[in-house]
């Protein structure tokens, strides 16, 4: 491990600090609101009803007792776009801003499912759960903090569904996630302008429980779990010209959601949604730098979260359905506790899609959707190494869903 003449505790909490924001990006990607329902043809009801409608193949991931809705054989492709307009207004005027640090994100999908017979279904599901980046002006007055960012996280899951009788369905999944990120930063150190980086990657395992209640061919009611799962992210950090191996913990909270699917007329059906996120488990993280016997704590007085969601379908002909939605999801953070390179704050969503059946065997849909990632306050965080310049975000994002349904 190499050495620089000026490397001291100072520089060593540089580093930490690169580490530790790295995986609260992660879930600031999530919490900006671009987990975007990957492999679902119900993305134009800003997801409401996912979890019990049963679409196609995409029930493999959004809750797996929903397939012994599907039969046969199914595969499904996806793609998600978005663009992300992540704006800072610094209250002092005469100091850099960042400029725009959204980016363009894209987001394939792949779900297969099978009849195993008439109560048995196995599905597994290839999705990028969310992804994101921010990119700031080098020289904005938080470069200290964060210049550059990216994650991404690809999702495989097999699952398997059974059939109890004509109302109760259950399913189970185990998933596996690679998780990589990426953060790079600008630090004064000791009159010195240092270039701060950290990559860090993991592979780890969690599971999805889910059941469905039919209470008749009209209506039902479904409910999906994802359990939390601890990871130790290991990579390399750099400050200036010398390299560390870095190692931290990040808690990826559990979620539950329950659905409803209500055909409430021939041409239409009413969707929903009510979900909780339990991000408390983030608690703190704790970075550890071969060769530095100091632990790194950061804490982080994240909350619980919720969301709620609905959303419709129209009947418009033989071939057509016509589908739009709302979604809110709740602020993860106070304003007291929130960062430049964490912007959070409540989220709302507008939705508008069509499913189009192509074939007997095909079915395309598409849907847009525009984000209202609300207009996050940033106020002094009282750090002399690590403050944060006071002022107000204005986030949204636009994003388009193509995906393609085939009936083997």
């Amino acid at each position: 491990m190499r050495k620089t003449p000026i490397l001291n505790r100072l520089t060593v909490s540089i580093i930490a600090i690169a580490a530790i924001t790295a995986p609260l990006l992660a879930m600031n990607a999530k919490g900006a609101g671009l987990q975007l329902m990957p492999g679902s043809s119900n993305f134009g009801t800003a997801g409401a009803g996912h979890a019990a409608i049963g679409l196609g193949a995409g029930s493999a991931w959004a809750n797996p007792a929903t397939m012994t809705l599907v039969e046969g054989q199914q595969i499904a492709l996806g793609v998600i776009a978005a663009k992300t307009d992540i704006q800072f207004e610094a209250n002092d005027p005469e100091v850099e801003s960042g400029g725009d640090s959204g980016g363009e994100i894209y987001i394939p999908s792949f779900s297969y499912l099978a009849s195993i017979h008439d109560k048995m279904r196995f599905g597994f599901s290839v999705v990028v759960p969310y992804g994101n980046s921010l990119d700031y002006d080098n020289d904005w007055e938080g470069s200290n903090v964060a210049t550059e960012v990216s994650l991404e996280t690809i999702q495989a899951m097999p699952s398997f569904a059974y059939r109890i009788n004509n109302q109760f369905s259950v399913g189970f999944g185990v998933t596996a996630n690679h998780t990589s990120v990426e953060q790079a930063l600008q630090m004064s150190v000791l009159r010195n302008t240092m270039d701060v980086t950290l990559e860090a990657d993991s592979i780890d395992y969690g599971w999805t429980l889910g059941g469905l209640y039919e209470l008749n061919v009209a209506h039902r009611i479904s409910f999906v779990y994802r359990s939390q799962v601890d990871s130790d992210l290991t990579g390399t950090g750099s400050v200036g010209a010398s390299d560390y191996d870095a190692n931290l913990n990040w808690e990826n909270p559990a979620s539950i959601v329950i659905s409803g699917y209500h055909q409430v007329s021939d041409d239409i059906t009413l969707l929903w949604d009510l979900g909780r996120t339990f991000y408390s488990a983030f608690e703190e993280t704790k970075v550890e730098l071969e060769g530095f016997p100091t632990e790194i704590v950061l804490e982080r007085n994240w909350k619980d979260a919720n969301r709620y969601a609905i959303g419709t379908h129209y009947q418009l002909n033989d071939n057509v359905i016509l589908q739009a939605g709302y979604s809110y999801e709740e602020s993860t953070v106070e304003t007291v506790d929130r960062s430049i390179d964490l912007p959070l704050d409540n989220i709302q969503r507008f939705t508008v899609g069509a499913i189009y059946k192509v074939s007997p065997n095909t079915d395309l849909s598409l849907g847009l959707e525009y984000a209202d990632l609300g207009s996050p306050n940033i106020e002094d965080n009282g750090d002399p190494l690590f403050a944060s310049p006071e002022g107000e975000y204005d986030n949204s994002a636009m994003a388009g869903s193509l995906s393609i349904n085939y009936k083997l």
